[in-house]
């Protein structure tokens, strides 16, 4: 298992279940650090009965919307309880063919298996555009992931490049904590749904969507976002091109999942504003030809795969370095090869991650069960 994120764990702990022993190789010293390294007010956008992992849910105790230190504890707490082999400070670089199944090439040495989860996630390194004059750019610059709460950008003109989920919450969270001015930079507006409508969580409506054509759930859900909010163009949020399925589950990109920024930008708490072109010295331009000047910039411009450097000499990754296999499935090029984590859709992630872990252990289980017959039978696997 390459990668110990809720991903790994959950296939691990699924092939647990079947009897088959996994091992996890984990870059990080401990469990659960990319969570903990988030902001602290982040919040699952799906509601703690549809996010747990195999085995095991999460406890009640952290409420409907679990947050970054409920996640944190949760993960650690699941490897402890299916009592899940896992190697930390052991970081994947590269996966190859092996006689045997699989070559895996560590920072710690190399290992062979006959079957392999790739499981490092969508996350795996922030992105920053590479605006024109970034180099020479004189104003604070930092990505989301650096960010951790409001204090420091208290009384200081902000602008936030995105008004997709990151982006939303932080800004919202600006705009409350004491920031003299936020201003959100959009290119293509995001779909928009809340995390619940009149105390009812929306994801739970999106179940029987889900299996539906993606251009079902887009019009369901553009709809939905008629009803609640109406035209948010005179605020700088115009109906988004695509819809929610399209967004997150073809594109790759996350939604706005409202907790409050709306109403902070039709108040004008939050200011929208044109895309973001280049930086010039200390000022950003901006598509209308507008030019600010803000104190900090915090670029929410999402995250890319590590896929391309470790699988992508296998011909098993798309030109955005995301896997081109069926969901829970191995490449037809790659038998034994597999992936979890990279899917979404308008049901979220984790839920992809515990019936795509149910897939995967099964499928591995036949396979291992289909080699040894044939070892016995004096044969192998092709």
């Amino acid at each position: 298992m390459a990668g110990a994120g809720a991903a790994g764990l959950a296939v691990a702990g699924a092939l647990k279940g079947r009897g088959i022993e996994a091992l996890a190789l984990e870059r990080e010293q401990e469990l659960g650090l990319p969570w903990e390294r988030r902001y602290e007010s982040l919040r699952l956008n799906t509601p703690r009965a549809l996010s747990y992992l195999p085995a095991y849910r999460i406890p009640r105790r952290y409420g409907r919307w679990p947050g970054r230190a409920d996640m944190v504890e949760y993960l650690r707490e699941y490897q402890r309880r299916l009592d899940l082999r896992v190697q930390t400070g052991t970081e994947v670089r590269r996966v190859d063919r092996d006689t045997a199944g699989w070559l895996v090439v560590t920072s710690t040495g190399e290992m062979r298996a006959r079957c392999v989860v790739v499981s490092t996630g969508h996350d795996a390194s922030p992105v920053i555009p590479p605006w024109p004059g970034r180099d020479g750019f004189t104003t604070q610059l930092i990505h989301s992931s650096d960010y951790i709460e409001p204090s420091p950008f208290r009384d200081r003109d902000v602008l936030v490049v995105s008004a997709a989920n990151s982006g939303s919450e932080i800004a919202f969270e600006l705009a409350r904590g004491g920031a003299a001015r936020v201003r959100v930079a959009s290119r293509t507006p995001p779909p928009i749904a809340p995390r619940e409508y009149m105390g009812f969580p929306l994801m739970y409506s999106a179940l029987p969507l889900n299996p539906l054509p993606d251009r079902v759930g887009d019009l369901a859900t553009r709809a939905l976002q008629r009803v609640i909010y109406g035209d948010l163009s005179a605020v700088g949020l115009p109906p988004s091109p695509f819809g929610i399925q399209t967004q997150s589950r073809r594109r790759h990109k996350s939604v706005l999942v409202d907790a409050g920024f709306v109403g902070a930008a039709r108040s004008g708490e939050i200011e929208i504003v044109a895309a973001v072109e280049a930086l010039d010295g200390g000022e950003v331009l901006l598509a209308d030809g507008a030019r600010l000047a803000p104190d900090v910039v915090i670029a929410a411009t999402g995250f890319k795969t590590n896929l391309t450097d470790l699988v992508g000499h296998l011909g098993v990754v798309d030109e955005r370095g995301y896997p081109i296999v069926e969901q829970g499935a191995d490449h037809p090029t790659a038998p034994g090869l597999f992936f979890s984590g990279y899917w979404a859709s308008m049901i979220g992630q984790l839920l992809h991650m515990r019936r795509d872990a149910r897939t995967i252990a099964r499928r591995i289980a036949k396979r291992l069960a289909t080699a040894s017959a044939l070892r016995k039978a004096g044969k192998s696997l092709p």
